[in-house]
């Protein structure tokens, strides 16, 4: 029975004989922020004034494709020169022919009377686009918690600044 004891407490001991472990506390002198650069795009709003040529419908000037007064007086002035061409059958058909070349080129000179200008006004809008910025930003990222040791300063990088430190020894055989 005392040899089964003995050796009992021989594996015992002899498992936890290479790794005794033990912790202590050290005192943070102070810590001190890690500071990360991190840059992004910051959207911008950007308007400018911009002048922009429209058709203006208002206008009494505006092309019209309507028969005017002036087209069917340039028809019978048309009419009258064809019917000085020709003889017979052909007199009437010269008298056709000029009464529509007539009533054309009376509606086209009305129509072109105006220059194309005229037609137009401007309009000064407001146009607004994003642009994009870089932007730097300084981030902390964690803490550097310095300490003294035995003698010795140290420290230990944690994501929050601390009051003490754990540090733990092993004592091996």
């Amino acid at each position: 029975m005392k040899k089964l004891l003995l050796a009992t407490t021989f594996i015992v001991s002899s498992l936890f004989a290479g790794g005794d472990r033990f912790h202590d506390f050290a005192k943070v002198r102070y810590s001190e922020p890690i500071y990360e650069y991190v840059y992004e795009q910051e959207p911008q709003r950007q308007c400018d004034k911009v002048r922009k040529r429209v058709r203006d419908y208002n206008s009494s000037s505006v092309r019209s494709d309507s028969l005017g007064i002036d087209t069917l007086v340039g028809v019978a002035a048309g009419a009258v020169l064809g019917s000085q061409v020709g003889k017979g059958n052909g007199r009437v058909a010269a008298q056709i022919v000029g009464g529509l070349l007539g009533g054309k080129v009376a509606h086209e000179i009305r129509n072109n009377y105006h220059s194309d200008n005229s037609n137009y006004s401007y309009v000064t809008t407001t146009e607004c686009y994003d642009t994009y910025k870089n932007v730097e930003r300084k981030v902390i990222t964690g803490y550097k918690n310095y300490f003294v040791y035995k003698g010795v300063e140290h420290y230990k990088v944690t994501k929050r600044p601390k009051k003490r430190v754990k540090i733990t020894h092993s004592i091996s055989f």
